[in-house]
């Protein structure tokens, strides 16, 4: 009786290792791409925009959340969160984040909200020095 040589059996796994490089490489991707610092605000709409938009990976995003009344709750500056009469703290804040490369800076605040306040943040962004870009954030998209 003749015996027959055992068959083994080889799994290719070049297309397996394929698959999972290229689902890394989306969640990679996808995960620079969400803006983790955005919270839910009602950003003005302007009529007539002479915007840009601006994708830069050395940004603050500073917003500011508003009450009822138009005055501001508090200011969040990416997971950090500074208070209304704290303003010497956003401006060191601000130039922490200008020496560590930062150069653009994003203001977003709710369409309901004073522009005296507004403009105690832009003070202070003027304050930290090193002359970065302030960006206003406004909502495009068209509203029916």
């Amino acid at each position: 009786m003749k015996r027959t040589a055992a068959i083994t059996l080889n799994a290719n796994m070049t297309p397996m290792i394929d698959v999972t490089f290229l689902l890394i490489v989306f969640f990679v991707v996808v995960s620079q791409i969400v803006d983790r610092d955005v919270i839910s605000l009602d950003l003005p709409a302007p009529e007539n925009p002479a915007a840009m938009v601006t994708s830069s990976e050395h940004k603050m995003v500073i917003n500011l959340v508003p009450l009822s009344d138009g005055s501001i709750e508090k200011i969040i500056v990416g997971k950090h969160s500074v208070g209304t009469n704290e303003m010497k703290k956003l401006s060191s804040m601000i130039s922490q984040g200008l020496a560590s490369g930062t150069s653009e800076v994003h203001l977003r605040a709710d369409r309901s909200t004073k522009y005296e306040h507004v403009h105690q943040v832009i003070e202070a962004v003027r304050g930290a020095g090193g002359n970065p870009r302030l960006h206003l954030v406004v909502d495009m998209e068209e509203r029916l």
